[in-house]
């Protein structure tokens, strides 16, 4: 990664794991030593409503934990797209939850959009709720930001707790999507 601020958008609806992925992610960051701050907010119906984590990463001390331009994003559902797609950076890597969002009608000339039929890779798996770990997958596969080991240790400390056993197959999801890109 270079010097510059990679500043992340991981939205979707409340149940789709954002927070989750976003809690991953800021965990991976500080497992590699990299300078993060991360911000996360959602709907008050929270499951179905909207939600969004906000992660910055850098080598350098980060200024502000504001992000009004992300460079990268994962947007998990249509809603989301259109809310958001305006706000993020042209040019910029989108990963986008092809199972949830037309690509058909994305308009791709702007960004660097990956499709991944996530939520339908996540079904076949067993469980719906890893669809945000295979997109996180081929977002660090894409952008190459952080190392995979950096990742799953990122994820052995989100799933310490209450959600250990869960650790497993959100494993086998971020490899999954990890080896969609070649």
């Amino acid at each position: 990664m270079s010097d510059k601020e990679t500043n992340i958008l991981i939205a979707g609806f409340g149940g789709q794991g954002v927070i989750l992925a976003g809690n991953v992610l800021a965990y991976a960051c500080i497992d590699a030593g990299k300078n993060v701050c991360a911000m996360a907010s959602y709907g008050a119906e929270v499951r179905g409503g909207t939600a969004k984590a906000l992660i910055s990463i850098a080598n350098h001390e980060i200024d502000s934990p504001i992000i009004e331009r992300p460079n990268l994003a994962i947007i998990m559902n249509a809603p989301s797209f259109i809310k958001y797609i305006d706000t993020i950076q042209p040019g910029s890597p989108v990963i986008v939850n092809s199972s949830m969002i037309d690509l058909t009608k994305v308009k791709k000339n702007n960004f660097d959009i990956v499709g991944v039929d996530a939520t339908n890779l996540a079904i076949r798996m067993g469980n719906i709720k890893v669809a945000n770990i295979i997109m996180l997958g081929t977002m660090i596969k894409k952008t190459g930001i952080l190392e995979p080991q950096s990742v799953t240790n990122g994820m052995k400390r989100a799933f310490y707790k209450s959600k250990r056993g869960l650790y497993y197959i959100n494993e086998s999801a971020f490899r999954m999507g990890y080896d969609l890109i070649t």
